[in-house]
């Protein structure tokens, strides 16, 4: 018998087999003998993988099986994938302020327990401070500067744990908690935080805000900066606000920055002087930016300007003067 001959012998030979093994087990079922679950389809699936010649997924080599269990496991994150904490830079780490923590506070009485001691008046280095009853419709103009590092960790006024790279805030007067937009004069850029906890303890400066909101508002690797600072109605006051119209966009405008700061006073002067003439109300102020250590500048604000009418006017009257066209920022 050749070859050719005995392969097509032994294929039929094969197929006769399933063909009688397929009536045994059919009848089987017939006669009420059944077969444990899911035998019969494991039957067609074995002869078809014979008739047709590909091996099934159970018959695959134990490597083979290990390769299609890893493909379908869920693997845990690698080093790579995990987010990494960038350490500070030196500027950064010489920008950071002294930060206050629980301890140096005394909180007083709080308000026969209607409000939590973290909103009550306090005192700081004999210093006395009260909290504001609502924070609806704040707006400050002032400095900014920022904590991280030397405070991580640590437990915030109202006792939350302190952490640098999420953006928050500490405030002296307003209620804990409370959201408000922190705009940068200098560049224009917003953020909104939620102020919870006490600081900073300097008469120049408004808010200190975390590493992260900081850096947010591009000014981590200097001390501190200009900002408007607004509390969020909407949010701390969604009933409230609900019946107040939007309020529309403030404008300031830097007229001067000075390396001296007796220069920039002198600027604000004669502004104040030229709006008095033209009977136009508006607040100047000197701020200071750090933009390099040890170089501060002195900047002249005016604002909140409410109208772009007020704007022009105001505009006109620094040209006069004979200063260049102001820079401009909008803040809410």
């Amino acid at each position: 018998m050749n070859p050719v001959d005995g392969a097509r012998r032994s294929g039929w030979c094969v197929r006769c087999l399933w063909l009688i093994t397929l009536g045994a087990l059919a009848s089987c079922q017939s006669d009420g003998r059944k077969m444990a679950p899911g035998m019969f389809e494991n039957v067609l699936s074995a002869m078809d993988s014979v008739l047709t010649g590909a091996p099934r997924a159970e018959d695959a080599p134990p490597e083979s099986q290990t390769a299609i269990a890893a493909t379908m496991t869920p693997q845990a994150p690698t080093a790579e994938d995990k987010t990494t904490v960038v350490p500070l830079s030196d500027a950064e780490l010489e920008a950071e302020s002294q930060h206050l923590d629980g301890e140096d506070l005394n909180f007083g009485s709080s308000d026969e327990g209607i409000r939590p001691p973290w909103n009550s008046p306090y005192e700081v280095f004999g210093d006395r401070y009260e909290v504001k009853k609502s924070s609806l419709g704040y707006v400050e103009v002032g400095i900014a500067s920022w904590y991280g590092q030397k405070f991580q960790g640590r437990k915030t006024s109202n006792g939350e744990i302190f952490d640098m790279h999420l953006a928050s805030a500490a405030h002296k007067s307003l209620p804990i908690p409370t959201m408000v937009r922190v705009t940068n004069l200098d560049n224009g850029r917003k953020i909104e935080v939620r102020v919870n906890d006490r600081g900073p303890f300097h008469d120049d400066r408004i808010i200190d805000l975390s590493f992260a909101a900081a850096k947010a508002l591009g000014f981590s690797t200097q001390g501190t900066a200009p900002v408007v600072v607004e509390a969020i109605d909407a949010i701390n006051y969604p009933e409230k606000a609900q019946k107040q119209k939007p309020a529309s966009p403030k404008i300031y405008l830097q007229a001067g920055a000075f390396q001296s700061k007796e220069s920039a006073r002198n600027l604000k002067r004669d502004i104040e002087a030229n709006l008095m003439l033209q009977r136009l109300n508006a607040v100047v102020r000197v701020l200071e930016s750090e933009f390099e250590k040890d170089s501060p500048l002195h900047k002249v604000w005016i604002g909140p300007i409410q109208t772009t009418r007020s704007e022009a006017a105001v505009t006109r009257i620094l040209v006069q003067m004979g200063l260049a066209k102001p820079v401009k920022v909008l803040a809410n």
